[in-house]
């Protein structure tokens, strides 16, 4: 660990906000460098972490549907993402993960990077089914060759990458996605679950962050 903190994020393709929080911590982490705070970003099954901490997976209430939909839409759109609802869903994201991580520890970070964008942007945005080999080999298209994406997919299967995304799924400590987990350079460790702690993140880790503040009339480019 770096000896001003570290910052480790479980994320899951399956989830919406595994994506938004990808997205930030990729914008974020230059700059969290900078200040010495070492970033991880770890794939993780969220199905199984929800399960083993008693919380699995249930429809989203109709009542709170509404506010779902506009939530995924509004946080897309700050981000520069187009959300689209996929057609199936849920999937299993087992298969997918396991990719993920296979590329993880055996590829370089960019490499790993593009996989996941690709993964959570062709499902959220792009409708691909990721959980089958033909939605694996379009969404990962121009990152990989398409033989060299079959070999990724063996490769996934293996017991020793099985194993390991078992032991980092079981390991998060996690009941949702994403799950941020903060280690301040005094060694002290929080958790949280969201996209929407940030600021929690950065003040527990010592980080200079700016709040969210109004500008004043004719500053900036307000949106009134």
């Amino acid at each position: 660990m770096s000896n001003n903190g570290k910052i480790t994020i479980y994320i899951d393709c399956v989830s919406p906000y595994s994506w938004f929080a990808f997205t930030n911590i990729v914008n974020y982490r230059p700059l969290l460098n900078a200040h010495g705070v070492e970033v991880e970003i770890l794939p993780f099954f969220l199905g199984a972490a929800r399960d083993g901490a008693g919380n699995p997976w249930t429809p989203t209430p109709q009542w709170k549907a509404a506010f779902s939909a506009q939530d995924t839409d509004l946080t897309g759109n700050l981000l520069g993402l187009k959300v689209v609802t996929p057609e199936v869903f849920p999937i299993s994201s087992l298969f997918p993960v396991r990719i993920a991580t296979f590329v993880k520890f055996n590829y370089p970070a960019e490499n790993f990077d593009a996989t996941f964008e690709a993964f959570a942007s062709g499902y959220w945005s792009k409708g691909i089914n990721i959980s089958k080999p033909e939605g694996v080999l379009k969404a990962l298209d121009g990152i990989f060759p398409a033989q060299e994406i079959r070999e990724i997919m063996k490769k996934a299967l293996t017991p020793e990458n099985k194993k390991r995304v078992i032991d980092i799924t079981s390991g998060s400590g996690a009941f949702g996605a994403p799950w941020i987990v903060g280690t301040n350079k005094s060694g002290e460790a929080r958790s949280w679950f969201g996209n929407d702690r940030w600021d929690q993140v950065f003040w527990h880790l010592g980080v200079p962050f700016e709040r969210v503040k109004i500008l004043p009339l004719g500053g900036g480019n307000a949106k009134l």
